[in-house]
């Protein structure tokens, strides 16, 4: 898994990302005016977030003071030139950011001349353009670390929960003992939300980075993001779940009606946090978008998610039972967590695909764009995570009750939470590559 994350991560480090791009522009890129303009405004393919944007001109004498930038019709944003400009070329440099996030900069020149000259380019000298394109910084592998740890954690604690609320209850009722497992769980799930949060953090701190751009001044505060963007609200959702699921799981040990539905809402928050802080949220089919999005985060949670805790949890637990047979406990856990599986899985395959759907936009995305190439080895890879439950629920289940089918199932749950581990990995490489219809000729 880790060759692969580090493989992913450093091919794609040189690539640039578009996502969020400008479309036009007024003054327009190269142009020759004669009368000086009295604002800038650019326009993009989404809707820019103002926390993340900042036009700066420079004309040749140096820094022209602009007005207070301002978001405009047709996903645009303006700023005014108070003062006329003089004769000259002048370079115009901003930044912004879509609704994901993905902070992208660029800069354009246009030039004033006398009216009557306009067979004359004037020369004054303006430093050479650095970035003639519009370019999208690519996470750095740490970032994408980070992000992996950040979707670990994320399925763990909904795996938790439907581990807690799904898989043990039959237990109980078939007289197995699980407080143990009980405790042992909300442990593992509070461990994942302080995981989530501390890589949550880690990704704010790189965003507030990625958006401190020295060519453009001082950057945007932390504030502004957290609180003015539609990618800090979602990240600052999936925070404040995490936040809330730590004291459910505390407080669900003395209490179960008091802790449960505090542990229920902070899963709620982190499942929507993906969709509003990713690529769900830039997509004009808002609502579809965003729930699909979060159908596919909860039902993989509660399916893979779920099995790493039988795995690391349920497993151990029935192995220390001390009332009849460990290994018929084993099997009735993993036959107990077999239903939860049976019907997260194909929703999370169909959300998956839906998904897909909506981000490509056509089959022929599929083979043309690098989004199309990482979805389709995600698709692979999930492919082998399919089969390999398939196998575990057709043939390893059904022979549980010993000692060796115990070994035998936790041989091949480690294969399939392996081969999940390395869905995650590329999707972290998925979630950073600009979707067809971002994509700008």
């Amino acid at each position: 898994m880790w060759v692969l994350a580090g493989t992913l991560s450093l091919s794609t480090a040189a690539v640039t990302y578009r996502h969020t791009d400008l479309k036009a522009s007024e003054p327009a890129r190269d142009s020759r005016l004669t009368a000086s303009p009295k604002r800038i405004t650019l326009w993009f393919t989404a809707r820019p977030q103002l926390a993340f944007s900042r036009i700066r001109l420079v004309g040749p004498s140096g820094d022209i003071a602009l007005g207070q930038l301002a978001p405009d019709t047709g996903n645009a944003l303006h700023a005014d030139i108070p003062a006329p400009l003089s004769f000259g070329n002048y370079r115009v440099l901003w930044q912004t950011a879509g609704a994901d996030g993905h902070t992208i900069s660029g800069e354009y020149m246009f030039t004033l001349i006398a009216a009557g000259d306009t067979a004359r380019q004037l020369t004054a000298p303006v430093p050479a353009s650095t970035t003639p394109r519009a370019m999208t910084r690519a996470p750095t592998p740490a970032e994408r670390l980070a992000r992996w740890w950040e979707y670990v954690a994320l399925l763990v604690v909904l795996g938790v929960l439907g581990f807690l609320h799904g898989v043990l209850p039959p237990l109980g009722v078939r007289g197995v003992h699980t407080a143990d497992a009980s405790r042992q769980a909300r442990g593992v799930g509070e461990v994942a939300a302080v995981i989530y949060i501390l890589a949550a953090v880690f990704r704010l701190v790189t965003e507030v980075g990625a958006a401190q751009n020295g060519a453009l001044g001082a950057g945007p505060a932390v504030g502004d993001i957290v609180t003015a963007s539609s990618w800090g609200q979602g990240w600052l959702l999936g925070v404040a779940g995490a936040v809330l699921v730590l004291p459910g799981f505390m407080l669900s040990k003395r209490s179960v009606a008091v802790g449960t539905p505090i542990a229920l809402t902070g899963a709620l928050a982190m499942v929507l946090s993906p969709a509003l802080s990713g690529h769900a949220a830039t997509d004009a089919r808002f609502i579809p978008s965003v729930a699909l999005d979060a159908m596919h985060v909860a039902t993989i949670g509660a399916w893979l998610g779920g099995l790493f805790v039988v795995l690391t949890v349920g497993i151990p637990a029935m192995r220390r039972l001390t009332d009849g047979n460990t290994d018929a406990a084993v099997s009735a856990l993993v036959n107990s967590f077999h239903p939860m599986a049976l019907l997260c899985a194909p929703l999370a395959i169909l959300s998956g695909v839906g998904n897909s759907a909506l981000r490509l936009g056509s089959l022929h995305a599929l083979t043309s764009t690098r989004y199309g190439t990482v979805l389709m080895i995600k698709v692979c890879v999930a492919l082998l995570v399919a089969g390999a439950g398939a196998y575990n629920s057709t043939r390893v289940r059904r022979r549980l009750g010993t000692p060796a089918a115990t070994a035998g199932v936790r041989r091949t749950v480690t294969v399939e939470l392996v081969l999940a581990s390395l869905v995650l990995a590329v999707t972290t490489v998925l979630v950073s590559s600009a979707v067809p219809s971002e994509m700008t000729p």
